[in-house]
């Protein structure tokens, strides 16, 4: 199947198939479309038709009835019968699933989470994660900060204390393999 569809969610009577324009996504069921934007919907893996599994990722634009392929994927991690949700900066958060079409085989589990980032981060955002991986070069500097941006700043700072201390756990325990 390779038709789109839309509800009404206030009278729950289906539009019809809805054309197109463009460049289409491969034919595929049991894949994700989750909200990103205004107007934007992310689509991301799937089985294809002649059971492939799927691993791209597009953005679909309600306006304008287009796909645009985000060619910047990785397209080695295949992903069905997955959950997907958005994020609060318009990344989307895909967990679970399957890597292999469960029908001919019942190992392809998946339990980690993929992140994918569909837009630019904010300013804010980019800000707070380099004071975060910078924190020592500015200790001095940081309890000058208004105490609202304060707050942000030092749950940036424990998050990214929290990723150096996994990184070197993880390092450790491969020295030791």
């Amino acid at each position: 199947m390779n038709d789109l569809h839309a509800l009404n969610l206030d009278t729950w009577i289906w539009s019809g198939k809805i054309a197109t324009n463009g460049e289409k996504p491969r034919d595929r069921s049991w894949h994700t479309l989750t909200p990103v934007a205004d107007g934007k919907l992310f689509l991301f893996g799937g089985l294809s038709s002649d059971n492939v599994p799927l691993s791209d990722g597009w953005i679909y634009d309600v306006e304008t009835n287009e796909w645009q392929q985000l060619t910047y994927l990785p397209q080695t991690r295949p992903r069905l019968w997955h959950t997907a949700c958005a994020g609060k900066e318009g990344e989307v958060l895909v967990f679970g699933g399957s890597k292999d079409d469960l029908h001919f085989l019942d190992r392809g589990h998946c339990s980690d989470l993929l992140i994918f980032q569909t837009q630019p981060y904010s300013l804010l955002r980019l800000s707070l994660d380099c004071i975060g991986k910078n924190a020592a070069l500015l200790e001095k500097q940081i309890p000058w900060l208004p105490s609202r941006l304060l707050e942000e700043v030092m749950d940036k700072i424990t998050f990214w204390v929290a990723v150096n201390h996994r990184q070197k756990k993880k390092a450790k325990a491969e020295e030791h393999e």
